[in-house]
């Protein structure tokens, strides 16, 4: 089964669970069927664009595109975590209405039976979903691959959640916790998204976040002849891409030879550093002392 089927099918499956968790999640008055439903919704998009992200991102690059398209990974990122908080802000709204502001909540009859039904059935599409991501993974930095099949596997331990909570309605009749299970699912999905929401917003940004630049700049002064850096710059489009920018003030008169060898060391600096793009541009040393980063454009 290629790759492309294997998408395909994830996608039809949640498809299907998604249309019967709706269906009988009003039937059975059950918010926390309709939340996972929609959750559900969220994943499919997600799939989608993580797929279509995927496809572009091995796209090499072009006189007009120099870079190729390897942001598309963190575009796809951030766009899925986006649209699942907002979908999670609102199941979240809702549940809480109907907590604090519905004078029916205690005599709302919920179908215990039917949401422990549904949720197994779900239960069995996540785990076989988040199996088949898994074997997709090419390697832990494939972020897309790896944050779909983390959204499966919530999804399916909260499926497990539903159906703890339709035994309690079942054998209890504690209609409540359907409700409390619909806040406690958004309220989860919400925080465990955060993180991927902010990551991707600041690789966006051109905001670096794992690599210190000036543990950097400290070590590659310590080589001799070398007098400093300005003007440097580090961006992290991908999780598999890091790119350095600066200026290298070295010392007058140093040859040709001299001056690649100091850039070949330092290009073994940037690589322990995670770094495997870069740009030096090497200059005399000037009476005047730049600053690290330039403040003005």
């Amino acid at each position: 089964m290629s790759k492309t089927t294997k998408f395909l099918f994830i996608v039809l499956l949640n498809i299907l669970i998604v249309v019967v968790e709706i269906i009988f999640g009003l039937i059975s008055n059950s918010v926390a069927l309709i939340t996972d439903a929609l959750h559900n919704f969220g994943d499919i998009i997600s799939i989608i664009i993580s797929f279509l992200a995927s496809l572009f991102a091995t796209r090499g690059a072009t006189s007009k595109n120099s870079f190729g398209y390897i942001r598309a990974e963190m575009m796809a990122t951030f766009v899925n975590s986006t649209l699942l908080i907002i979908t999670m802000s609102f199941v979240l709204y809702e549940s809480l209405s109907m907590i604090f502001f519905s004078d029916q909540i205690n005599n709302e009859i919920v179908d215990g039976k039917t949401i422990m039904f549904v949720a197994v059935i779900a239960l069995i599409a996540n785990g076989l979903s988040a199996y088949i991501l898994q074997n997709l993974q090419e390697n832990k930095k494939d972020l897309n691959i790896r944050s779909a099949y983390l959204h499966f596997l919530g999804d399916s331990l909260l499926s497990l959640a539903v159906i703890i909570g339709g035994f309690m309605i079942y054998f209890f009749n504690i209609y409540i916790i359907d409700k409390l299970l619909g806040i406690l699912f958004s309220v989860y999905i919400i925080f465990a998204t955060l993180p991927l929401v902010i990551i991707s917003f600041r690789s966006l940004m051109d905001i670096h976040h794992s690599i210190d630049i000036e543990e950097i700049e400290h070590e590659i002064i310590k080589i001799n002849n070398v007098h400093g850096l300005h003007h440097a710059h580090l961006i992290e489009p991908s999780p598999r891409h890091s790119f350095f920018y600066t200026h290298l003030t070295l010392e007058k008169n140093l040859s040709i030879l001299e001056t690649e060898k100091i850039i070949t060391e330092i290009e073994l600096i940037l690589k322990k550093f995670g770094i495997n793009h870069s740009v030096i541009q090497p200059e005399v040393k000037k009476e005047l002392n730049e600053p690290l980063f330039r403040e003005n454009y």
